[in-house]
């Protein structure tokens, strides 16, 4: 009886070590062909997008590329994204709420969207506070402390519904091209509601 309390207060241990944000990952987004090995990363050539997440279990972890091998350290636990894309990304944390949400968008709420959009793609105003991120080609970012929090990479659109009743920790990343093509097509919007104003 004894062994399987001791038995089962270690595997509690275990089960809470690993829901309480232990551990290190990192996800890899590139435009080529990622294959994972024991803490290492080998990148082929390519256009195509990819996305692989990688567990750490060292100190440090090896990035291959064709031009050349290069280790990075990951000193503390938590969730990090590797851009091996030859474009800057660019990421924010997005709220999730309950219910409809916003009905209705003024022309102050787009002029400040399109702003801090902006803002993004230059790499200014980002911070860890602000929970958002400026990724340049073969540079690293720490996310989260939250192994559970979720990244949803360029090209990929976030969840149209998400789980009741739990905390949602929830990160988008783009490309800058992605990003400033969003800034083109809500310019015209921006035009069309000053053009209105003025006719009025």
């Amino acid at each position: 009886m004894k062994n399987i309390t001791t038995f089962a207060i270690a595997a509690t241990v275990v089960l809470f070590a690993s829901c309480s944000g232990g551990g290190k990952e990192v996800l890899i987004i590139s435009s080529g062909k990622i294959s994972l090995g024991e803490n290492s990363v080998t990148l082929s050539s390519g256009t195509q997008h990819n996305e692989e997440k990688l567990r750490v279990t060292d100190e440090a972890f090896t990035v291959k590329t064709p031009e050349g091998d290069r280790e990075i350290k990951l000193p503390d636990h938590g969730l990090y994204v590797l851009n091996l894309k030859k474009d800057t990304l660019v990421g924010s944390y997005q709220r999730v709420v309950e219910g409809t949400g916003e009905t209705r968008i003024t022309q102050d709420i787009l002029a400040h969207r399109v702003d801090s959009l902006k803002q993004l793609t230059a790499g200014t105003n980002v911070s860890a506070e602000n929970k958002n991120f400026f990724l340049p080609p073969g540079q690293l970012v720490k996310i989260s402390t939250n192994l559970q929090s979720q990244v949803v990479g360029p090209y990929r659109k976030l969840p149209t519904s998400y789980e009741g009743g739990k905390e949602h920790e929830i990160y988008k990343f783009s490309t800058n091209a992605e990003i400033r093509e969003v800034i083109e097509k809500l310019k015209p919007l921006m035009s069309d509601v000053d053009s209105t104003a003025t006719k009025k």
